[in-house]
């Protein structure tokens, strides 16, 4: 990225992004039918959400490791390249003054717009809050500053940008003088209200470092609000979310916490030094389709709990989570205290032949891992100094309704691996029928012990 004072802008225009799906005529049908599916399962997520969501987050530690490259960047945007310097404002906005060291400006910005952009370039921290805003009308953008006086206020600019059918805010602040202390740095609050009647949005993209991320729960039990990619990027700042609708979510920090329930296809997150809390349902959303979840942190607990589903056949779930130096479950929401019939809803949203492929790792900390009972497939588990160990529940019924018999085949137990092969035949001492083969699940921790539940 440029640096907003000694590199030229660059000129303005649409910058192509290979990885995005093109839009074609279809789309707007397609996340119709994506916002269809989501409704019907919306009751069960509501309810299972308030396992995960914690109203305290942890604070974040300092600095230990980086991840590794392969991450690093996954919630970059290519498209903001254009829009890093005030040259290439539409316009700047004059602060309006209020009292006690307070200032605002406000800006609208179009509903339709293929991208809504928020980034901040120089010396500012402070906090963006996305929230449900009127029925109708444009997003609504509201910017509010603290400030120890009207110099240091007048080096922070708050301004429109945008080209075509992309429109966003940049919060632009002079470089500060060396011994300048940190500590009169101005403070934004931004804060972004979705018309609740607009519920198809495209592109949401972030880049603000050292500002916090809060979003409300965009779905109720009767509408909701959809993204086609969200894109959220900070450092040293959490990055909290009630609930998001998108066919994919990019979310990446450090040295902070990332914790929320998301609806989708994929989602690909990362964080250092911190914890990251997931609850994700996954929608394969055609037939053959493939959806992945990665999931990355170093020095700090993952916990995340998947449910995966679809209305077509032959999906591909991938994910893979990794963590160090502490704990790392996944788990298989099912339950959990919810009431009973929560859990007959959950169970019949499972997809029965689908393909689930998972790669879970950890150090020094015990990595656990509960798999759907409809899954079929290899398992491998390994660890140092300590025990794998494989938890098989017995009476499982067969999903698919047809009486078969499930079997967990354990080619080799005891110590610090373990491996196997599940699956389904129509006789309980039956033999694998052809193409069971459908997953594999691999989990490794070091000095401490990796447990499967299946």
């Amino acid at each position: 990225m440029p640096n907003p004072v000694d590199d030229a802008p660059a000129a303005p225009g649409e910058i192509v992004l290979p990885c995005d799906p093109v839009p074609d005529p279809g789309l707007g049908a397609r996340l119709r039918t994506f916002r269809r599916r989501v409704l019907y399962v919306s009751v069960v997520c509501f309810a299972l959400a308030l396992v995960v969501l914690w109203e305290h987050p942890p604070t974040a530690k300092r600095p230990i490791e980086e991840l590794a490259d392969g991450l690093a960047n996954i919630a970059e945007d290519p498209r903001l390249e254009p829009y890093q310097t005030l040259e290439n404002a539409e316009y700047c906005a004059e602060w309006e003054l209020g009292s006690h060291g307070n200032a605002s400006v406000s800006f609208e910005l179009p509903t339709d717009a293929d991208l809504l952009f928020f980034l901040s370039r120089g010396p500012s921290s402070g906090h963006i809050n996305v929230i449900k805003g009127a029925e109708t009308g444009p997003v609504q953008v509201n910017v509010t500053a603290l400030y120890d006086d009207t110099e240091d206020l007048e080096r922070t600019k708050v301004c429109r940008m945008g080209y075509a059918q992309e429109h966003g805010i940049l919060i632009w602040a002079e470089p500060r003088h060396p011994h300048g202390d940190p500590r009169h740095d101005v403070q934004p609050t931004i804060t972004v209200a979705l018309p609740t009647n607009h519920s198809n949005f495209r592109d949401f993209t972030t880049d603000l470092a050292l500002f916090s991320h809060h979003f409300d729960s965009f779905w109720d039990f009767f509408s909701g609000i959809s993204f086609m990619a969200i894109r959220l990027k900070t450092s040293n700042a959490p990055i909290r979310y009630l609930g998001l609708i998108a066919r994919a979510l990019f979310i990446q920090t450090s040295n902070a916490n990332i914790q929320g329930l998301f609806v989708g296809t994929d989602v690909f997150m990362q964080t250092s030094n911190a914890p990251i809390k997931l609850f994700a349902l996954l929608f394969g959303e055609s037939v053959g389709a493939e959806s992945r979840a990665q999931i990355k942190t170093s020095n700090g607990a993952i916990e995340t709990s998947l449910i995966m589903g679809s209305d077509y056949v032959d999906n591909v779930f991938r994910v893979l989570v990794e963590t160090s130096a502490a704990p790392l479950t996944v788990n298989k929401p099912t339950g959990y205290g919810v009431d009973k019939r929560l859990s007959q809803m959950v169970e019949s949203m499972e997809y029965y032949n689908m393909s689930f492929f998972l790669d879970a790792s950890t150090t020094l900390g015990p990595a656990i891992v509960k798999i759907s009972p409809e899954y079929e497939g290899t398992y491998d588990l390994q660890t140092t100094r300590s025990q794998a160990h494989v938890n098989e529940t017995t009476d499982i019924h067969d999903p698919s309704g047809k009486g078969r018999h499930r079997t967990v085949n354990r080619t080799s137990e005891g110590g610090q691996q373990a491996e196997g092969f599940v699956y389904w035949s129509d006789d309980r001492d039956g033999e694998p029928p052809e193409g069971v083969a459908r997953g594999a699940v691999k989990v490794t921790t070091t000095e401490s012990p990796v447990t499967l539940y299946c």
